[in-house]
């Protein structure tokens, strides 16, 4: 977690419901298997930080880590919602690879998951703003191309 100074906390900011951010060209939305689920993710290269609900954390089979600074999260109603704890290294299947992230638990109602900068990044990972596909480009791998429930190799990709 990134440091704070003083007494100040970190903020991070949640997008608005479904319809409106399926509609932003930043992000991109469909379905990922983490462990073992299926779930409805929003890759969002504008949020730091990865999240997950609490009723889904409850079927991983693992205990959360207690955040040792917790956070606010300010919902698009301006609400805070703080962050107590946190999934770590849950496994999101992409084709044949288990990359994992830390997820940590927040309440929302839109999404299972919501994937950010931090794991985006470990995959090598570049959201297609217009096209909306997320390309991860492993090293030494052929690229994979991901939308909405499909990843497969860039040459062996099926529109939806």
């Amino acid at each position: 977690m990134p440091g704070n100074t003083g007494s100040s906390r970190n903020r991070l900011y949640v997008l608005a419901g479904r319809q409106d951010i399926e509609a932003r060209g930043n992000v991109v939305t469909g379905m990922l298997t983490v462990f073992t689920f299926d779930v409805y993710a929003l890759m969002d290269p504008g949020s730091t930080l990865s999240y997950v609900t609490p009723y889904l954390a409850k079927k991983f089979g693992i205990e959360p880590k207690k955040l040792y600074e917790p956070f606010e999260v300010s919902t698009p109603v301006g609400e805070l919602v703080i962050a107590r704890c946190i999934y770590r290294g849950c496994p999101i299947k992409v084709y044949h690879r288990l990359p994992v992230a830390d997820l940590v638990e927040l309440e929302m109602v839109d999404f299972d998951v919501i994937i950010g900068m931090e794991w985006l990044k470990s995959c090598y990972a570049t959201v297609g703003c217009r096209t909306k596909i997320v390309s991860f480009e492993f090293p030494s791998e052929p690229v994979l191309e991901w939308k909405g429930d499909t990843v497969a190799p860039k040459d062996r990709f099926i529109s939806t």
